[in-house]
């Protein structure tokens, strides 16, 4: 098909944002959008004005991924909560503020319906929508411009937006010219849209952590077990930005992430990442999802060859995670108990993030041929009154104690593997702060493992 057909599709299917919602069936049943920097501002609007409005006969499910407070927002609003059932696989954050308000409007407002959090492991989450569900009415998300043969690109939103976009009987774009085209399977044709909109509007920025000490002592541990030619895996947080930056003495490193953030963008820049060594997707770095602080390195990933784009179900599965040997995998958690079980993703019962890829690259990692998984935190709660090294756990499991190996605080960093239960208890009592060391001894002697 020649270009200005290309061009002359795309003005067919191009409207305004309200009538693009106005194409939905009236009793649409399972709605879905593209995640951070994937989710459409405009389109989030002009649905939300929808559903107060009750443009729709039923309740809709809607899955909405991990995305910003602008974006948030627009569903704090009690007619809303009240037409639509919101299925979250990620509190955290601005999602989190969102259900805790919608728990608060209840109290006045019975009908409205609570945001439900859904425990899936990313690499499988799309696997249960589709099990669950079935396939989506309509996926809406956001693209980069169409090229001149006439392909949207995903962008920095591989995650869960491409398997979805593949499965959604429909399917509503929102062109951004400041997404970046990025490499990898996430193209969709002019011709597989349904509707188009153009909207300009900034990417999501995330605040820069503060580092303290101990995220400087911590990554100092966790950065030399990471030797050259190793393919890295950095989670969220002060301390993997810490060891990010730690790794500019190292060699030809190589990526494989779930989340690409700003220190990984600083070590391609400085030349420490060539992504030579790996033996999957060699010469790229492969993410589902980017997400920075600075936003110059969007425009950096703009047409950038090197970028690979994969959804979660490529990127976070163990399986190909460990087939780049030297894997890396570097995490923060919330709690460990003394026989090594961690949460990462509740404080006393309470949810407040979500599984994420945490286990996906523990075990990817661990299974990777000189493949290291690193769980670190601080040793106490801010304050330095709790100590995240208790005798048993007080939070939902998300790693383990089988899975996990190597555990650092500001205190040390040992590895698990191999050891007994008696061993594990006399290993993690040393991660602890000093003040709260002979409490644990006491309390892993009533265990009958000290």
């Amino acid at each position: 098909m020649p270009a200005e057909n290309y061009d002359q599709l795309y003005q067919q299917k191009l409207t305004s944002a309200d009538e693009a919602i106005k194409t939905l069936a009236r009793d649409t049943k399972l709605i879905t959008f593209g995640c951070y920097c994937g989710t459409p501002p405009r389109l989030t609007r002009a649905f939300c004005e929808a559903a107060a409005a009750e443009y729709f006969t039923g309740t809709p499910d809607v899955y909405l991924l991990r995305s910003g407070k602008e974006i948030v927002d627009q569903y704090i609003n009690v007619e809303v909560l009240k037409r639509i059932r919101l299925l979250c696989p990620f509190l955290g954050g601005s999602v989190r503020q969102l259900a805790d308000r919608a728990q608060e409007m209840s109290e006045s407002h019975p009908e409205l319906i609570i945001p439900h959090y859904l425990p899936e492991h990313f690499s499988l989450y799309v696997r249960g929508v589709l099990a669950r569900r079935g396939k989506p009415d309509v996926h809406l998300f956001q693209v980069s411009p169409m090229d001149e043969h006439g392909y949207f690109s995903f962008g920095v939103d591989g995650s869960m937006s491409i398997p979805l976009a593949f499965a959604a009987e429909k399917l509503i774009v929102e062109v951004n010219p400041n997404m970046p085209r990025t490499f990898g399977p996430g193209v969709i044709h002019v011709s597989q849209v349904s509707t188009i909109i153009e909207h300009t509007s900034d990417l999501t920025v995330v605040p820069q952590k503060t580092e303290s000490p101990e995220d400087e002592m911590i990554a100092d541990f966790v950065a030399a077990l990471v030797p050259d030619y190793a393919c890295v895996q950095l989670g969220v947080g002060a301390v993997p930005n810490e060891v990010g930056k730690r790794l500019k003495t190292k060699n030809d490193l190589g990526v494989h992430t779930e989340v690409l953030g700003d220190t990984m963008i600083e070590l391609i820049q400085a030349g420490n990442i060539s992504n030579r060594h790996k033996q999957l997707d060699v010469g790229h770095s492969v993410f589902n999802v980017a997400l920075f602080s600075n936003p110059d390195y969007y425009a950096f990933m703009d047409n950038n060859p090197t970028m690979a784009c994969h959804p979660a179900h490529y990127v976070n599965n163990p399986h190909i995670i460990a087939q780049n040997d030297r894997m890396v995998s570097v995490n923060s958690f919330v709690e460990i108990d003394l026989f090594g079980q961690v949460a990462s993703e509740s404080v006393n019962w309470r949810q407040i993030s979500g599984s994420g890829g945490q286990l996906d690259f523990v075990r990817g990692a661990f299974r990777s041929k000189e493949g290291v998984a690193v769980l670190a935190a601080h040793s106490t709660t801010k304050n330095g009154n709790i100590s995240k090294i208790v005798p048993r756990l007080q939070n939902i499991v998300t790693t383990p104690r089988n899975d996990v190996s190597y555990v650092a605080t500001e205190y040390g960093c040992t590895n698990l593997f191999g050891m007994s239960t008696s061993e594990r208890a006399h290993a993690l009592i040393e991660l602890a702060a000093p003040q709260f060391r002979d409490e644990l001894r006491e309390e892993a002697k009533k265990l009958t493992i000290y």
